[in-house]
């Protein structure tokens, strides 16, 4: 884990770079660049990477941190805007491990506040974190809570106050990720295909905002997938 400030611009590079390799770009590389940048690094905002023996990143996410007051919750979203492995790093039980880095870190920032990852998912993305945490919400569950639904009308309107589509749940205007390495198990197939009916324009650019919570539930999922994962291995 390191504080987005600290990351060399050839390591941020080669992390921009890493991620071009999985989706379509809808603006010119500067642009994108550019707008990386801006998205990566700032206060409270962290990078982790993960890099084979050589020294080369395999995969790399990020986190911003926004604290919110929900109803009578006092809510931390820890948004994680990028999340890009090589296929061959995709569900390593450090991927699933590391994160937990982030809940001292928080406490010591933001004091005790119920913790929440948040991000805006194409259909590899949102496969990958709904079959790590075991669930996910979003503006478009009808079963989704209300404060959940809040939280991601919070996170939308902070991040993306020129795209998100409170009323839609949406955001458009995304580079659209390429999804044929998804996972081709039963469980990936069912949860693409409920992707699909939640946010069928994905192809145009238009992302869905997920919400998953660190509770009891996650915890319990992290280390059952860590047992089956390091068994494989």
């Amino acid at each position: 884990m390191i504080p987005s400030n600290d990351v060399s611009e050839e390591r941020l590079r080669e992390l921009w770079r890493l991620r071009l390799e999985m989706l379509t770009l809808t603006r010119s590389e500067e642009q994108d660049w550019e707008e990386f940048q801006t998205a990566v690094v700032g206060p409270d905002r962290f990078v982790f990477v993960f890099t084979d023996p050589e020294d080369t990143a395999q995969g790399f996410f990020t986190i911003a941190m926004l604290p919110v007051n929900v109803d009578d919750r006092r809510m931390l979203l820890m948004f994680s805007k990028f999340f890009y492995f090589r296929s061959a790093y995709r569900g390593h039980p450090k991927t699933i491990l590391v994160p937990w880095k982030l809940v001292p870190v928080a406490l010591r920032r933001f004091g005790f506040r119920s913790l929440h990852f948040v991000t805006t998912a194409f259909p590899q993305s949102y496969v990958s974190l709904t079959r790590t945490a075991g669930r996910t919400w979003s503006l478009r569950e009808d079963a989704a809570p209300r404060w959940a639904k809040k939280a991601l009308v919070a996170f939308g309107t902070a991040f993306y106050p020129n795209t998100f589509d409170p009323s839609q749940g949406l955001v458009s205007g995304a580079n659209v990720a390429d999804s044929d390495s998804l996972p081709r198990s039963e469980e990936a197939r069912r949860l693409a295909e409920r992707y699909e009916r939640l946010n069928p324009g994905w192809r145009d650019g238009t992302t869905l905002p997920i919400l998953f919570s660190v509770d009891t539930r996650l915890i319990r999922h992290n280390l059952t997938r860590v047992i089956r994962r390091t068994l494989r291995r």
